[in-house]
């Protein structure tokens, strides 16, 4: 039990008062809130009715010295205030109202009271406070850009969006509209604070609390838990993990950051998942046989994942110098684009972590025509969760990649039924299976990278009805074979959809010619004289035959 907690909903004026003194701690994400959170801010401020209470959520604290709090929850939302108050101080309509702008000034920096014993001091410590300082430090500063931004501090680039988006505004004020916002911030905006002197109560306050407009990730939770003081109980331990964490979110993104959580859980678990991410993880994997302890053993197997995750499919380099790199890169950039399902990647990250890369390359093919049988057939979530975590139970027992990979069977007649299919284009599979095409006849000397803009049909589906599209198909042919894959081509380049209805001879010519050339498949198109039912059954069955052929 905490010994302290205290809960109290106050207004701004008194939580920007001498009994607050805020300070956004090492484990904390970056300020991230961005243009729509600060317009939103500022337009309800500005809307809300003057004579009655708004409220501005809730914050969580930890109290570690009397009067000094930690921000467990509400960084966004007080960094925010902060840099409207400061363009409030500096606002052009109370440039000469030197008392209002000294009592705006002391919500953000606390003046020395000498006969209290207060020493001047900040309100809000940032972690990177030189260019915060910038903007609240002195009088005046808010009334121009921060200077330079950090490319490599994300928080310098938010400060000076929230403050150009709010001095756009306020700017524009007369004193009385200015003076009356700054009334109603500070005397009409109110927060709840939870606060307690125990760290790990904190935390569990945290679990349960979101964030104005920038909710609570799961994974911000699973920070939390792991830097409990319980998991990493020394202060420089935790700011180390804190910016080792950072760090790999800042690697790899934040999308596929919290992206590889999900898969770490199929890993350790293989099983499905029977509750939310930070459950799973709690409950069903940290500190079980087998698997990694919370705190430091977790952060550094992660550490290690995120450097695989990395180096297989966002670099794609993990097989650099490999006789199989340029056939890996190539075929991997292609599943990273259009696979929408990411479960094989766990497969493939497993993989790595127990063989190298030994035999990866072999195993990923076995992945891609799995993932594609699944794709052909519409297999539905459950199923493929069966299939997966039963490659990675082999993948677990296997004693060797030869071993894994004549475990694993696949049944490739499904997806060359889905290549003959006469409703080719319209299947979600369409695009992937043509770019495999083109890499299948490519020369892959070198990673190839097949950007493509449109599928085009080579017979229009709706063709000009005195054009010799009509005159060469029958009307039963065209509804045969105009949707089928060997009438389709890729596009590089964009298109002009009424050119794409020209006959053949100058289609190829003067609309073809000039936009498949970076894909060795479609330009075949260019050799034929003539269009006709039997080339498109000739190029589909072709296609069919050869798709699946490993680079």
């Amino acid at each position: 039990m905490a010994k302290k907690l205290e809960s109290y909903m106050v207004p701004l004026t008194k939580l920007f008062s001498q009994d607050f003194f805020f300070r956004i701690p090492e484990y904390q994400r970056p300020f991230l809130w961005d243009t729509e959170h600060f317009k939103d801010l500022l337009d309800d401020l500005t809307s809300s009715k003057p004579d009655e209470p708004y409220f501005l959520g809730t914050l969580v604290l930890h109290e570690y010295q009397s009067s000094q709090y930690d921000v467990v929850d509400g960084q966004q939302r007080l960094t925010a205030l902060c840099i409207l108050l400061a363009c409030l101080r500096d606002a052009p309509g109370i440039r000469h109202e030197v008392q209002l702008q000294n009592e705006l000034h002391e919500k953000i920096i606390q003046p020395e009271r000498i006969l209290d014993n207060v020493p001047a001091k900040h309100r809000l410590q940032v972690k990177d406070q030189s260019a915060f300082n910038a903007l609240i430090a002195t009088i005046g500063g808010a009334a121009n850009p921060v200077p330079s931004p950090s490319k490599d501090i994300p928080s310098s680039r938010r400060y000076e969006l929230a403050r150009s988006l709010f001095w756009d505004k306020i700017s524009k004020m007369t004193g009385d509209e200015v003076r009356q916002l700054a009334g109603f911030v500070t005397q009409q905006c109110h927060l709840i604070y939870l606060a307690t002197d125990s760290f790990e109560d904190a935390f569990r306050l945290f679990t349960v609390v979101n964030d104005r407009g920038k909710q609570l990730r799961r994974i911000d939770v699973l920070k939390a838990h792991n830097l409990d003081p319980r998991h990493v109980p020394g202060e420089s331990a935790r700011s180390k993990y804190a910016h080792q964490w950072e760090s790999m979110e800042d690697q790899l993104g934040e999308t596929q950051f919290e992206e590889i959580f999900h898969l770490l859980r199929l890993i350790y678990v293989k099983d499905k998942p029977q509750t939310d991410l930070q459950g799973e993880f709690v409950n069903r994997i940290l500190g079980k046989d087998e698997m990694p302890k919370a705190g430091a053993d977790f952060m550094d197997e992660l550490e290690a994942y995120v450097d695989l995750y990395d180096a297989l499919f966002v670099a794609k380099d993990y097989l650099d110098h490999d006789v199989q790199d340029a056939r890996y890169h190539t075929l991997m950039e292609a599943m990273v684009n259009y696979f929408t399902a990411s479960e094989w990647k766990a497969c493939l990250l497993f993989h790595a972590k127990r063989f190298g890369r030994n035999g990866l390359y072999e195993f990923l093919l076995k992945l891609e025509k799995i993932y594609l049988d699944h794709w052909v057939r519409g297999v539905r979530k459950d199923e493929r969760y069966s299939t997966y975590t039963e490659i990675l139970k082999s993948v677990q027992s296997a004693r060797s990649p030869a071993e894994l990979l004549e475990k694993i069977e696949v049944d490739l007649t499904g997806i060359v039924e889905a290549c003959r299919a006469s409703n080719f284009y319209n299947a979600g599979h369409a695009k992937y299976l043509l770019v495999r095409a083109e890499i299948v006849a490519s020369e892959l000397d070198h990673p190839r990278h097949f950007l493509v803009r449109s599928i085009e049909h080579v017979l229009p589906q709706n063709p000009a009805t005195d054009s010799l599209w009509v005159a060469n198909f029958t009307d039963a042919q065209r509804k045969e074979l105009v949707d089928s894959a060997g009438n389709l081509v890729l596009l590089s380049k964009s298109k002009n959809s009424s050119a794409g209805r020209r006959d053949f001879a100058e289609k190829k010519k003067t609309y073809l010619k000039p936009r498949v050339s970076d894909f060795p498949r479609s330009v075949e198109v260019l050799d034929y004289d003539g269009w006709t039912p039997e080339v498109i059954k000739e190029r589909t069955n072709e296609f069919a035959s050869s798709v699946l052929v490993d680079p």
